[in-house]
Parts: structure tokens; sequence; C-alpha cells
């Protein structure tokens, strides 16, 4: 075979190949495998002099992927302070939930929340419900999610008996992944009880997270939560709290 045609071969096959080529799609990353992955965080400050404090505050979050449309969450956070040998917070809250996606952007779940708040005399807080999850934003470097869910409420305060109620909860979160190391997050919740709509409880959180090694995080957040109706008048609606903490991943 000449030179001159097995060149002409060679440049037909080229061309042909080449339109193959340009539209084959680029490689999708893997995900990642499923199983268990979570958080372990913690934060300390003390002071002295003049006056002696003490706040400190343990967090985690797990999650369970079962490598399909489900996937379990759980977080939980305590939070307590002392003033001159006073203790001054008293607060823990944690939640369980069970999403099962039945779109790329819809999930139904299953959540049970749970708050504590010795200054607001909330003995306890038990709100078992199951509704909708939306993802607004989903991928890349803007998540946005809401959801909204119907159940039951059960709330024991100081020196009352416990109170049942159906129950309406709406929420929102918000994740903006400003640069590879540092993440902006926000969330809120509303509990709204249907026997009486007036007596909500809300809860507002927004921070930063800062990775200073592979595995390891700088976070710092700030808390609020709001009781519209506490059982004791002079106890105060609102309280608030900024966090520091040393975040662990797994």
């Amino acid at each position: 075979m000449s030179g001159s045609v097995l060149s002409s071969l060679i440049a037909l096959f080229v061309l042909l190949a080449a339109p193959v080529f340009a539209q084959a799609p680029a490689a999708t990353p893997p995900k990642p495998p499923p199983g268990w992955a979570g958080s372990l965080g913690a934060g300390l400050a003390l002071t002295g002099g003049n006056s002696d404090t003490s706040t400190g505050n343990v967090a985690y979050e797990m999650l369970r992927d079962y490598g399909g449309d489900l996937v379990f969450k759980s977080t939980g956070l305590y939070l307590r302070a002392q003033a001159e040998g006073e203790v001054t917070v008293d607060r823990a809250a944690a939640d369980a939930r069970l999403d099962y996606r039945l779109t790329p952007r819809l999930s139904a779940f299953g959540l049970t929340t749970y708050a504590r708040d010795r200054f607001k005399d909330i003995d306890y807080l038990i709100a078992p419900t199951a509704g909708l999850s939306l993802a607004v934003i989903g991928g890349g470097r803007v998540e946005w999610t809401t959801d909204g869910s119907l159940g039951l409420v059960f709330e024991k305060n100081t020196g009352f008996d416990t109170e049942t109620s159906g129950a309406v909860l709406a929420g929102e979160r918000f994740l903006f992944k400003a640069t590879e190391t540092t993440r902006i997050i926000h969330a809120a919740t509303a509990l709204w009880k249907m026997n009486d709509f007036g007596d909500g409880f809300y809860t507002f959180s927004a921070g930063i997270a800062t990775s200073v090694a592979s595995r390891l995080e700088l976070k710092t957040e700030f808390l609020n939560t709001y009781k519209r109706r506490p059982t004791d008048p002079t106890l105060k609606k609102n309280d608030q709290s900024v966090v520091l903490s040393l975040v662990y991943k797994f």
C-alpha cells in the first residue's frame, strides 16, 4: 500500500472518529461509598480574676447512607455555662431523621426532634412528624433545602403536666462553599401547636466552618431560640449563644 493511500485512510479515520470522541460525555466522578459518616465537636472557655466563668459545648452529626434512596441523619448539641459557680445556661437539642428520595429534588421523611432548656422551664419537648423536603438548590457550591411536616408534640414544663397537641413543623437549611476549606452554614425551624398556633417554638443558627486539617475544622456559630409563650411570664422569650468549637470529621 502506497504512503499516499495509507495517509488518506488515516485522515479519513480521524475525521470519522473525531465527532464520536467530541460528543463523548465527561466522566462523572464516583459517588462516595455508602456507609457511616459524621463529626464530633467540642468547645470550652474559662475565665478568672474579677469573675469566674466557664462555658462548654458538645455537638455531633451522623449520616448513614444505605447506598440507594434511603438516608438516615441525626444531630445533637449540648450547651452549659456557669458564672461565679451558678449555672446560667443548660440546654440540649437533638433530632433523628430518615429520608427517602422520591425524585432528584423531592424526598419524603420522618423526623423526631427533642429539646430541653432548664432556663425556659422546658423539661422536654418531643415532636415526631412526617412530611416532604424540597431541594430548591442542590449540588455545586450552594445547597438550599426546605421542608414541612405534620405530627405530634409532647411538651413537659417544670411544675406542669405533659401537654400533647398536633404539630406543624417547617424548616430550611442553607450551605455555601465559599472556598475549598470554608463553609457558610445556616438553618432555621418553626414548630407550631395545632391547638394554639400562637405558642410557637423557633430556632435559628448561622455560622462559618474552616478546615485546619484533613479531618479537623474550626466552627463559629450563632444560635438563637425563641419560645413564644413561656409558662412563666417573667422568663425571657429569646436566648442567644455564640458557640466556638473544634470539630473532628470521620
